[in-house]
């Protein structure tokens, strides 16, 4: 997680917060009340409806059609402050929290960052770039030395992470060459198994000797 966060405060302008966006090349700022608590952030996507970027104003209409929903628009795309414009809803984590975790959190909430929280504190912040940082300097899995080893290896994580077992996928090696036989479902679990096997480290090469079988159900 990044620990030097930039941050901004509720009563800031809108132009200053934007100032400080592009200034420290960031897409988003954590709102931080007077108290230190994280209150709310501003995006890029809190700015993209401003007043500032529409040519020409939107057309007049009648009282009784203006809904809540339009009324929130206005304030957002004419307010002069952070608080006007800011996302209140904020999602954060604890320092504790598993990296996967926020991953998934970032992709079910479709945002690009997300507040690291303790004692109702900013900490850090954790944002898309960082999740792709751990994917870049990720350990590969080395496989053992040895045919019998390698054999052991690949059927143990086809077991674990397929739940493919040694009577419907056959494992032989032989100089380091993994090939598999056997049978499977679909297409798409025999592009997994390639997968699988190509992703490990140590093998010399993959021959895939499977056939796709696809299970009609009967009436």
């Amino acid at each position: 997680m990044t620990i030097k966060v930039v941050s901004t405060s509720p009563v800031v302008s809108v132009r200053h917060a934007v100032a400080m966006m592009l200034q420290n090349h960031v897409s988003g700022l954590p709102v931080i009340d007077d108290h230190g608590r994280v209150c709310g952030m501003v995006t890029e996507g809190d700015l993209l409806l401003r007043r500032e970027v529409r040519f020409a104003p939107r057309p007049a209409r009648a009282p009784e059609l203006i809904s809540e929903i339009d009324l929130e628009r206005y304030i957002g795309s004419n307010g002069w402050c952070v608080a006007d414009i800011m996302s209140q809803d904020v999602i954060v984590a604890r320092p504790d929290s598993e990296v996967s975790d926020i991953a998934e959190s970032l992709q079910v909430h479709r945002i690009k960052r997300l507040p690291i929280v303790e004692d109702e504190r900013l900490v850090g912040i954790v944002s898309r770039r960082d999740i792709l940082r751990v994917i870049a300097e990720a350990p590969t899995t080395i496989l053992p030395r040895g045919d019998d080893a390698i054999r052991l290896a690949v059927r143990t994580r086809l077991r674990s992470d397929l739940g493919l077992t040694s009577q419907k996928v056959q494992v032989s090696v032989r100089n380091g060459q993994v090939t598999l036989d056997g049978q499977v479902e679909s297409e798409l679990k025999r592009r997994a198994i390639k997968v699988l096997v190509e992703g490990l480290g140590g093998i010399a090469g993959y021959k895939d000797c499977l056939l796709v079988s696809a299970v009609h159900s009967q009436d």
